[in-house]
């Protein structure tokens, strides 16, 4: 069809109207991941034929609008902070995904249809790549998270890394564009046989290692929330509530040993301390530990100063084994921009107990794919992941956390205050999960193996982002030169 011929039957309005509402079918709450593999289609048609400024101010404007709108479904108390950080990731996915689309539509216009139907794979790798590495939001926006519940399509991961899986969603929707503008498979016959097939072997390839069983040992991890809200406000650590929660977070501590728990580990900042009262909680914490015999990755904030008013604190993980011994202190790599956290910079170490390798990180850290790269690489059999959310994120934070669990091949525990816990294995299968909402008494149990299976991204690391940035390169001087 002729472009006019196009441009009558689906008007730009149209088209924007379309591809806002695929933005807020595909992610967050309310959400299915099919929709996703659709969501570029009417954006890819966009940028096509409408390429004046006023129509890339109104592509931008729907971009930005919609990706903030598909985060504010997660928001809920406390708002001042769950509002915020949704605006910020917006706008950081929506410039990312208008940047994607005019690259794209200027090779579109520059390049044979073979190479600009790669590119636009290679760009969402090559902008998810340089936002998870170089930027303070990580992972947030990434196509892959769309697909937490396609177990089978996950175990990509294990091969890749996430990027593999926005790569395959990406690619599908060029190829639906493209379809949808030229109307014939002839043309397109060769690019989608090649798109089915290595969509088909992916998918096998996830469910024949979902079949596996995961062999040897395996660890009774509990995961244990202390029911604290955050709302924004530094608790006092002298206050009557902080010390009735720290009681009784150390009795849920006691009960998760007599269950059976080799290991506890505590949601992030399950209480807070005091600089001098952190030598009194670390007592009684080594006294539990030594007298059950047990693990406990223990995750709580401490106030650096007396009497503090600033809003600031150590957001840390004290690990202590079952001699009652402080092993390791871990703090907060990665403080979420405006969470008050004093960043950590120390090496990341692993810790040997129960006769496997452990190794700890706090929340946003995982939403940070070197981090968990470096554990897999440190041989760590099992993740102890304290989270802290809202209630609006249900169990979103923690689904993401099983895409970093597959990369490594480590078994993951994450409980979650204010959310949902999770215990995971090797595959990202869930094994064991409890919301910090409702009438449950705050502990989760769950049997997890704890030997390491390798994976080639371990290895390989993010070789598909490299290979992309040469792809994006080639077909850059292939564009100038025609330009010229």
């Amino acid at each position: 069809p002729s472009e006019m011929d196009f441009k009558n039957r689906i008007p730009a309005s149209a088209l924007l109207c379309i591809g806002l509402v695929l933005m807020l079918l595909s992610d967050m709450r309310g959400s299915a991941g099919v929709f996703a593999w659709l969501m570029p289609v009417p954006f890819l048609l966009f940028i096509r034929f409408y390429s004046r400024g006023r129509h890339l101010a109104l592509l931008g404007g729907t971009l930005l609008v919609g990706s903030i709108l598909t985060l504010l479904k997660a928001a809920s108390e406390p708002i001042m902070f769950s509002v915020p950080f949704a605006i910020l990731s917006g706008s950081f996915t929506g410039i990312r995904y208008f940047l994607v689309f005019i690259l794209w539509g200027y090779l579109q216009r520059n390049v044979s249809r073979r190479i600009y139907i790669a590119a636009f794979p290679a760009l969402i790798v090559a902008a998810e790549y340089l936002q998870a590495f170089y930027s303070p939001l990580g992972v947030w926006g990434s196509l892959a998270n769309t697909q937490l519940y396609n177990l089978p399509l996950l175990q990509t991961a294990s091969i890749v890394g996430f990027l593999g899986i926005s790569a395959m969603v990406a690619w599908g929707a060029v190829l639906l564009a493209e379809l949808w503008y030229q109307r014939s498979l002839q043309l397109l016959g060769r690019s989608i046989s090649l798109f089915a097939a290595v969509f088909i072997a992916l998918n096998v390839f996830g469910d024949l290692r979902l079949d596996h069983v995961p062999q040897g040992p395996h660890i009774r991890a509990a995961a244990i929330t202390s029911g604290y809200k955050f709302d924004g406000n530094l608790p006092n650590p002298g206050s009557d509530n902080v010390l009735k929660m720290t009681d009784q977070l150390l009795e849920k501590t006691r009960t998760a040993a007599k269950r059976g728990a080799s290991l506890v580990v505590w949601g992030e900042g399950s209480t807070i301390v005091s600089r001098s009262g952190e030598a009194n909680l670390m007592e009684r914490i080594s006294g539990i530990a030594k007298a059950n015999k047990i693990t406990i990755a223990a995750a709580y904030a401490v106030l650096p100063e007396e009497n503090q008013t600033k809003y600031r604190f150590e957001n840390k993980i004290t690990w202590v084994n079952a001699s009652g011994e402080v092993v390791q202190s871990y703090f907060k790599h990665h403080p979420v921009p405006g969470e008050g956290s004093l960043q950590g910079t120390d090496e990341l170490q692993a810790i040997r107990a129960n006769d496997a390798t452990f190794a700890g990180a706090i929340c946003y850290d995982y939403d940070f794919p070197e981090m968990p790269l470096d554990h897999a690489k440190l041989g760590t059999d099992l993740v102890a992941l304290p989270g802290l959310d809202w209630r609006g994120m249900l169990r979103r934070h923690t689904l993401m956390a099983r895409l970093p669990a597959i990369e490594g091949g480590f078994s993951l525990i994450r409980p979650a205050n204010g959310a949902t816990s999770m215990g995971f294995d090797n595959y990202g299968q869930i094994r064991a999960a409890m919301t910090d909402f409702g009438n449950s008494d705050h502990i989760l149990i769950a049997s997890l193996p704890a030997r390491r299976i390798d994976t080639i991204y371990s290895h390989i690391g993010n070789i598909l982002a490299y290979a992309a940035f040469l792809y994006l390169m080639l077909a850059a001087f292939l564009a100038r030169r025609r330009e010229q």
